[in-house]
């Protein structure tokens, strides 16, 4: 026996799982250290499945964010290696052109996988000289000015849904779901020069908006936990099941292989044509996978995204009367054209009001990280080392009151009416409902057009009574809406 215990293997088998946890203790350690002038309970700053766990039992980033706010002042940390700022001032210093932090790992999981392999998009992609340079080849199609050069496909998707919805009047009828349709089918003409007929049908016909849906539920899902993530999804033996691919990846593979097989000289009239012709342009910056990543970005950008900022901003005017009624006013007495044009409900203010105010309450659900590098930074104020991951509250910053005044938390258009250029400018700068800085949304300008033409035309067609009080929560770490509605045509 006692050879046995003083033999080199049983020495091993002691020392060894000893040194383990010293080294697990020791790195335990440090990551607490590291952070410890940062406010927070105990238990996230020294594990992830904290966060994990609050996610998975149905409560979300802006659910108990604010929470630890509330409770630990403008700067909290929430992770081992997560902070979370609830100042205005942090939004430029966390994602302003001067401060380019790379996106953190928690966006890996927003990483679409075709036939085994990892395609990035603009939303998931990581490297910011990469997808600077893909920006500086496309940015060109995504300006007001080219979208503009669209407006009669976007008018012809905004005039069949106000011919659907006529055949609706004295219905009760979900406005949300015929916004979603409308939206996807005015990307997918401008993008892909073809309707996908969601308008048509009035349904998802192929499982598309079920798979975009899917895909920001997972993102949400697995955010705080990306290296588990990859380990258990993205990995060569989890994947087999999947090689063809997502309804929402195969769609855009059939997109690009119809376009090569019917244009190959990719002359980029619309969106597509203008990606494809940008990657010949420039193959070693957009190569082939590229393409397609950029289409599913778009894609997701078109099926949600304006959709429910426009159904957001009917729900708030609609629950106050007084509001609707000015908006009403407003939109009738400008003598707007059938369909209206973008230069005539550009000029409406009280509308661009509702829509930024709308814009600025509503919190997304998740949070946009980025990792601080390559120094250690500060942030409005207080000193964050290098490789942590930081991001705002939405939730406490939309309702500052030293910017939005004693009643930033009440929906009112009016705060954006005869302000000074300066602080309009100031509480813009504020906003999150576009990004921010070098990786704002590419699409914001293609939103504006449509959430401005599409509220306009349907208060402009049909006075719009609700049949019920109107909702909205957050499920699966996704903003879900009621916005049911019966439709009177004016006459």
């Amino acid at each position: 026996m006692d050879n046995i215990l003083s033999s080199p293997t049983l020495s091993f088998l002691i020392i060894l799982p000893s040194a383990l946890a010293v080294v697990a203790l020791s790195s335990l350690f440090r990551s607490y250290y590291r952070l410890q002038h940062i406010p927070g309970p105990i238990i996230p700053s020294l594990t992830d499945w904290w966060a994990t766990i609050n996610i998975w039992t149905g409560r979300p980033y802006s659910d108990f964010i604010p929470e630890l706010h509330e409770k630990y002042g403008p700067v909290v940390r929430w992770g081992p290696n997560r902070v979370s700022f609830a100042k205005p001032d942090a939004v430029a210093d966390i994602y302003g052109i001067n401060r380019p932090f790379p996106k953190a790992a928690s966006y890996e999981p927003m990483v679409v996988v075709n036939n085994g392999k990892p395609v990035a998009s603009l939303i998931g992609t990581r490297n910011e000289r990469h997808i600077t340079e893909v920006k500086r080849h496309i940015s060109v199609g995504f300006s007001q000015s080219t979208w503009l050069k669209q407006e009669g496909q976007i008018d012809s998707v905004l005039q069949l849904l106000i011919s659907q919805l006529r055949a609706k009047v004295g219905s009760e009828i979900d406005l949300r779901h015929w916004l979603s349709f409308w939206s996807f089918d005015t990307l997918a003409t401008v993008a892909f020069g073809e309707s996908r007929g969601y308008l048509k049908h009035g349904e998802d016909i192929d499982g598309v908006f079920a798979s975009g849906s899917a895909r920001f539920r997972h993102w949400g899902l697995w955010m705080s936990m990306p290296s588990l993530e990859q380990l258990i999804y993205k990995n060569r033996f989890a994947q087999k099941p999947q090689k063809g691919g997502s309804a929402l990846v195969q769609m855009a593979l059939n997109r690009i292989q119809e376009r090569k097989d019917v244009d190959k000289e990719a002359a980029g009239h619309d969106l597509l044509g203008r990606y494809l012709a940008a990657s010949q342009a420039a193959p070693d910056v957009i190569a082939p996978n590229d393409v397609l990543g950029l289409t599913i970005s778009t894609i997701h950008a078109g099926s949600e995204t304006t959709a429910s900022n426009a159904s957001m901003v009917l729900l708030r005017v609609l629950e106050n009367p007084r509001i609707f009624s000015t908006l009403e006013q407003e939109i009738l007495h400008a003598n707007l054209s059938d369909p209206p044009t973008f230069a005539q409900v550009d000029a409406l203010p009280y509308l661009n009001a509702c829509i930024h105010e709308s814009m600025r309450l509503t919190a997304s659900p998740n949070c946009f990280e980025r990792t601080v590098a390559p120094a250690d930074a500060e942030i409005s104020g207080v000193r964050i080392p290098a490789g942590t991951d930081v991001s705002i509250c939405e939730t406490f910053v939309n309702a500052d009151v030293e910017l939005f005044g004693a009643d930033a938390a009440v929906f009112r258009p009016e705060r954006w009416l005869d302000v000074e250029k300066a602080k309009f400018a100031e509480m813009d700068r504020a906003g999150f409902g576009f990004g921010y800085g070098r990786r704002h949304c590419i699409g914001q300008h293609l939103a504006r057009i449509e959430m401005k033409k599409g509220i306009a035309a349907l208060v402009a067609s049909f006075k719009i009574h609700l049949a019920e009080r109107p909702e909205w929560w957050v499920e699966d770490t996704q903003v879900k809406m009621s916005l049911k509605v019966r439709l009177e045509e004016r006459v």
